[in-house]
């Protein structure tokens, strides 16, 4: 079974590899006006329609042409699992259920957050002194029957061991972006940093933190109009991307030499998977048997590899139970029909269940820090799957750490870190799949009101026909968003300040 060729599945897969990279942008924001930081509402996950079920309907209506929804329990009783008994074969059918679904409905809103840390430790440039910076990032995808909207905002919530080293970065700015595509036309556009704002609830300022998505946001975003930093493109003019095929390696190909999985087997390949059966390795840098056939992020000399399997947000192989310890919990909640498996990976098999995990978190910090040989030392995730398939929410923590000497590539100077280095990424990701929640127009309306405009058009010197008619939506000032509390009140926030 096929699962990644959706355009959907594509495009969140390449925006989550976005926020990391911009993540490490925003690391030269030193010098920067003071951003206001405070602790994430819980609350900015359940806005709307986010993480509720939808009926049995609305599912129908929205399961794409000549496709399945299994749900749950259909899946455990054809495969003849007892999430009783068999924790670790129900986990992971029910993560494998959830990626194949995903990509069989045709609408669907994604948040996720992360706050991500990297520590260089022992820098040549620094004194012997340790950089250690923190980066706070959100990242929203919505898809539906009015096109796509997406947006990004990312700030730096601490910066230490730089020094006066801050002042000659100031001109290096991180960025925020925001786009929208329908059947017509698509824009984009990019705002500087300057340090992005993330509310607490009670603020002095009185900022109704629900209003923003994710509670984030970026005047130097909104601000930006025209110039360079906005394109309008038609789709007359669009280059279409091709997908990136499922790739199926040789019988007993294995991992090459050079590779951090070098000698170990490459996981099964099968055409004709069924929903719960573990998934397909769809690598974006991939290898034909020991020939390398395009090059995987190189890093100092250390080859790390990366993709997903078969949705954005499966960077894990989850799917398969020999790599689950006896240590995976799966507990279902009858009211909410919800099912929560809390993932245990055995220790042997961590960098096969996280290949793609490591690489692309490697990968995105790379322009910061050139990590050698970095090898997992904490890996957690806990995910929440609807009855019917649909999964509602995860969250997820990676630790990766290499105590060999690398490159300190955040400042513009010459740097090794002597004592190696730490990357870090703890994200809360949340779905929705209604009709409102995935409404571009209605985004569009709220966080980029000028697509309904002539001027903007005018500007780029695009036919002003093209433009949105944003009149049947509520606008910012108007927006009154609804917190969904009773679902919220029963979320078990694992990354929660104690």
């Amino acid at each position: 079974m096929k699962t990644f060729k959706s355009k959907k599945s594509k495009v969140i897969a390449t925006c989550m590899a976005v926020i990391a990279a911009v993540c490490i942008i925003c690391v030269t924001l030193a010098g920067c006006k003071s951003p206001l930081i405070g602790d994430t509402a819980l609350g900015v996950y359940f806005v709307g329609d986010f993480q509720d079920n939808i009926d049995d309907a609305t599912l129908q209506s929205i399961t794409r042409d000549g496709a399945n929804i299994i749900s749950i329990e259909s899946a455990f009783e054809q495969a003849n699992i007892d999430p009783n008994t068999d924790l670790a074969k129900a986990a992971a059918a029910i993560y494998a259920v959830a990626v194949t679904n995903y990509n069989n409905v045709t609408q669907s809103g994604f948040y996720i957050l992360t706050n991500a840390n990297v520590i260089a430790k022992n820098v040549s440039a620094l004194a012997g002194n340790d950089a250690n910076v923190d980066i706070r990032s959100t990242y929203s995808s919505f898809t539906g029957k009015k096109g796509s909207f997406s947006q990004t905002v990312s700030g730096v919530t601490k910066l230490q061991g730089l020094g006066n080293l801050g002042d000659m970065l100031k001109k290096n700015f991180g960025y925020n972006i925001q786009s929208f595509s329908n059947s017509s036309f698509s824009a984009n556009r990019r705002g500087p940093n300057g340090g992005a704002q993330f509310p607490p609830v009670d603020n002095e300022e009185g900022i109704d933190v629900y209003k923003y998505i994710l509670g984030a946001f970026n005047d130097g975003l909104t601000e930006t109009t025209k110039g360079g930093n906005v394109s309008i493109t038609p789709a007359s003019e669009q280059n279409t991307d091709k997908p990136i095929p499922e790739y199926e390696p040789a019988a007993g190909a294995k991992y090459p030499e050079d590779s951090t999985l070098a000698g170990v087997n490459l996981p099964d390949f099968n055409k004709n998977r069924k929903a719960w059966e573990p998934l397909n390795r769809v690598p974006s840098r991939y290898w034909d048997g020991d020939t390398l056939i395009e090059d995987g992020a190189v890093v100092e000399g250390t080859r790390y590899s990366y993709g997903t399997y078969g949705a954005g947000f499966a960077v894990y192989d989850f799917s398969r139970p020999n790599y689950l310890s006896d240590d995976t919990k799966v507990s279902y909640n009858k009211d909410l029909d919800l099912w929560t498996v809390e993932i245990k990976v055995k220790d042997e098999f961590v960098n096969q269940a996280c290949e793609f995990a490591a690489g692309d978190l490697i990968r995105d910090t790379q322009g910061y820090i050139g990590l050698k040989n970095a090898k997992y030392t904490e890996i957690s995730c806990r995910f929440e799957v609807y009855g019917n398939g649909l999964i509602k929410s995860m969250q997820k923590r990676d630790v990766l750490k290499s105590d060999e000497k690398c490159p300190l590539k955040a400042i513009p100077l010459p740097a090794t870190c002597n004592g190696g280095g730490v990357t870090s990424n703890t994200a809360t990701l949340a779905f929705s799949y209604s009709d409102n929640d995935t409404n571009a127009e209605r985004l569009a309306a709220l966080y980029w009101p000028e697509l309904g405009q002539d001027k903007i058009f005018n500007d780029k010197k695009v036919s002003t026909a093209l433009k949105l008619d944003l009149s049947g939506y509520v606008n910012f000032d108007n927006y009154e968003p609804v917190v969904n509390e009773a679902l919220r009140d029963q979320f078990t926030d694992i990354f929660a300040t104690k």
